[in-house]
């Protein structure tokens, strides 16, 4: 198994120098810093083992009759991190979520996971939601693939970043992204209110891109899934220059389609879901210090709708196994992503690094789907139904200075920046419920189409209709240093200016909403070397978020405000091993609630706090592990809306995941890989008072190289084929059963 270099060994290089194999790089570094360190005694700087220099390494041009002690170079990571597909490692030691320029996970002092690609290969999984439930300390709502909703320490992710670049992501409108066109998968719990202020309490999804490389392999994949499903891609990369020297423009363009049958969806009659991917990139190198690249990104989703069970009429889950399907074979939801990047960076004699990105998204979604409206009754139903227009856009952009200087302690740094977010909606939908009745499971199938967003428009009895054009307007300015007063002490200070608009145009009740202001959040930390390999942190994070909900008077009303307090050790060896031991204290207030005076009022108030063990890397060689446990206590302080209050009753106190693999060398002419893996989740409610029984579920894998081109794996969901509920809601819907037992079968060709 390979090892990466690049987190450890980093300089403050000039970027052209990242196209350079890594020995090459080591080797420019060690003659560049060998006429400083010999005025120096040749003193020797403690590090990570595998990050030396050994005397057979120097040259004699240098030093032609000395000898030298082992000589250990480090430095921050900033600027540039290698990508995670370089290597086959679970750990990552180095992320940028949560700071602006790279840093060691050790060195941030919040909760930060790296999902690398050598673990999204393995786990095989296509979306966003298919991995966070595979993942420490997240909780996914689960609906269809694409559709789920992914939470942190009580709270939903409300947005996603893709370098950095935040936009919008709601479960409703099937925005969780596809994993195909990305490298790696940065998750931070809890709040970062110094780079994402108006934002969700639960913390921040980061998808780094991938990118292209002038001698990077082209990989043409596909699978087949019994119950029947199959997908293909098509990776491509390469010099976009007809001289064969030219290294420095180049591109990566990627094809995804999948087909998914849902076997309950089959039995009557309805289309398989249907998923596509394309990502074209092109990155130019301008000159040894500056760089551009510019992206885009189209995902295209159509699903047939499945709300999972009602219960029985004493509120009782129906039992499992259950292949039926309660809705109409006509239930149709599609969408579609458009995003765009353009990305520079520039670095100035002083190492300094100045860096800009801008992400625009573009979001079409509807859907037309009826359910179950009523738990059974005899075997017998009410109908309740959704439709929806969404039209959503967004513009971020962010422009940012680091910069490295030294002091006693070592190296520190700084950053400061500014950043604008446009996020607009525009969302017509309708829930509707007892417009049609008492009517049997195959009555349900077999409905006659209607069309619910146009009854509502026509104000049928029994829809509910909603039409609402929401705008956030924010511009911030922030800063953060990152102090070494002595070697092992970091103390780290930042604030952030932030003023926001919000625009609300209820097209309904025919009532207009503007609210303007401006909000200041800290964040302050301190991370202490209790080891060469332990590090101890503390933080305090404060973060905002904007509510678009109005009272009676029409008034919006003021934001959410939370505030965190996390403690913990982080560990790391070498490059290959990493661990967390976190504990937290989250507070949340000015949720909206209902009032009987003025119609709602900002008052809910709530405290999550908890405990999170993970690991991530290689624990003995060849042999790869990664998982952790996770415990959430949420107190509901000031009771807010039903529906938020009730979310917490779906969060588990006990969360547990692990996943392992080992490469046998031995066994067969070629190396093979063997996976297992479990997922454990405590008893958790509904605010219904629906309860269900805690679960665990076990997956498997198996990958074999054929040769240097092909490779074979397959993988084994739900290995035991257990029965249980994932999800459970109200007596009519939200119901939902795991997926049974499902074989992946894939073949992998490089070239």
């Amino acid at each position: 198994m390979s090892t990466s270099v690049a987190s450890h060994t980093l300089i403050n290089s000039p970027q052209s120098l990242t196209s350079i194999p890594h020995r090459f790089r080591l080797s420019l570094l060690r003659h560049a810093l060998m006429p400083l360190l010999l005025p120096l005694s040749l003193s020797v700087v403690t590090a990570h083992a595998d990050d030396t220099i050994s005397q057979a390494d120097i040259s004699s041009d240098y030093l032609p009759h000395t000898t030298v002690d082992t000589i250990v170079v480090t430095a921050n990571p900033l600027y540039y991190i290698d990508p995670s597909e370089d290597n086959d490692q679970y750990n990552a030691n180095v992320a940028t979520v949560g700071t602006k320029a790279p840093d060691y996970l050790e060195n941030i002092p919040q909760s930060i996971s790296v999902i690398t690609q050598a673990k999204m290969e393995d786990l095989n999984v296509d979306t966003l939601d298919q991995m966070a439930k595979r993942t420490t300390g997240m909780r996914v709502l689960q609906n269809d693939d694409g559709r789920s909703s992914i939470y942190a320490r009580g709270y939903e992710y409300d947005q996603f970043s893709i370098d950095g670049l935040a936009s919008p992501m709601a479960s409703i409108n099937g925005t969780l992204p596809n994993l195909a066109a990305f490298d790696r998968v940065e998750v931070m719990r809890g709040p970062s209110g110094l780079f994402n202020s108006a934002s969700e309490m639960g913390g921040v999804v980061n998808l780094v891109r991938k990118r292209g490389r002038a001698d990077g392999k082209d990989t043409l994949k596909a699978s087949v899934t019994s119950p029947f499903s199959f997908d293909v891609t098509a990776d491509i990369q390469g010099r976009l220059s007809l001289d064969d020297k030219d290294d420095s423009l180049v591109t990566r363009n990627i094809f995804q389609y999948q087909q998914k049958k849902n076997p309950i969806v089959k039995e009557v009659g309805g289309s398989a879901n249907r998923n596509a991917t394309v990502y074209l990139s092109a990155d130019k190198q301008l000159n040894d210090s500056s760089k551009v690249g510019v992206g885009y990104l189209f995902q295209n989703r159509q699903i047939i709708p499945n709300n999972g069970l009602p219960t029985l009429a004493n509120n009782q889950l129906l039992p499992l196994p259950n292949d039926d399907f309660y809705g109409a074979r006509w239930n149709d939801f599609n969408s579609s992503t458009h995003d765009i990047f353009a990305d520079f960076q520039h670095q100035l004699d002083s190492k300094g690094i100045i860096s800009a990105g801008l992400r625009y998204s573009d979001r079409d979604a509807d859907y037309n789907y009826v359910f179950a409206g009523s738990a059974l009754n005899q075997g017998k139903m009410d109908v309740a139904g959704a439709g929806g227009d969404i039209k959503e856009t967004s513009l971020s952009a962010d422009l940012n200075f680091s910069q490295p200087f030294t002091t006693q302690g070592g190296q520190s740094e700084y950053v400061v920046g500014t950043d604008y977010k446009r996020f607009n909606s525009n969302i017509a939908r309708t829930s509707a419920r007892g417009f049609v009745k008492n009517v049997t499971l195959a009555q349900l199938n077999d409905l006659s189409y209607i069309d619910l967003l146009q009854q509502a428009r026509n104000k049928q009895k029994g829809y509910r209709f909603e039409d609402d054009d929401n705008t956030l307007n924010e511009i911030g300015l922030y800063a953060k240093v990152n102090y070494k007063p002595i070697k092992p002490l970091s103390l780290i200070a930042g604030g952030r200016f932030s003023h926001y608009s919000i625009d609300n145009d209820d097209k309904v009740k025919g009532v207009k909403g503007n609210h303007k202001d401006h909000k200041i959040t800290g964040y302050g930390g301190v991370v202490y070397q209790l080891t060469p390999n332990i590090n101890a942190y503390g933080s305090y994070t404060q973060v905002f978020m904007p509510q678009y909900e109005t009272n009676d008077a029409g008034e919006l009303l003021k934001p959410r405000e939370g505030d965190q307090i996390e403690v913990g050790l982080k560990g790391h060896w070498s490059d290959t091993l990493s661990a967390r031991l976190s504990g937290y204290r989250l507070n949340d207030k000015n949720a909206s609630a209902p009032s009987k005076d003025v119609g709602v009022v900002a008052l809910g108030e709530r405290q999550m706090q908890g405990v999170e063990l993970e690991i991530n890397g290689e624990i003995l060689p060849n042999w790869q592990v990664s998982g952790g446990y996770s415990y959430l206590d949420s107190k509901i302080k000031q009771a807010a809306n039903p529906r938020d209050d009730g979310i917490f009753l779906l969060m588990p106190k006990h969360t547990a995941n692990i996943w392992t693999t080992y490469q046998a060398n031995n066994w067969l002419p070629n190396p093979l890989t063997l996976g297992l893996g479990v997922n454990v989740v405590g008893k958790f409610s509904s605010s219904q008072g629906i309860q269900a029984d805690g679960y665990h579920t076990w997956d498997a894998m198996a990958s074999y190289p054929f040769s240097n081109n092909l490779t074979g794996q397959l993988n084994i969901y739900n290995l035991l084929d257990s029965d249980h509920y994932v999800r459970v809601g109200s007596p009519n819907t939200f119901n939902i059963p795991d997926n049974g037992r499902e074989i992946k079968a894939s073949l992998s060709y490089q070239f």
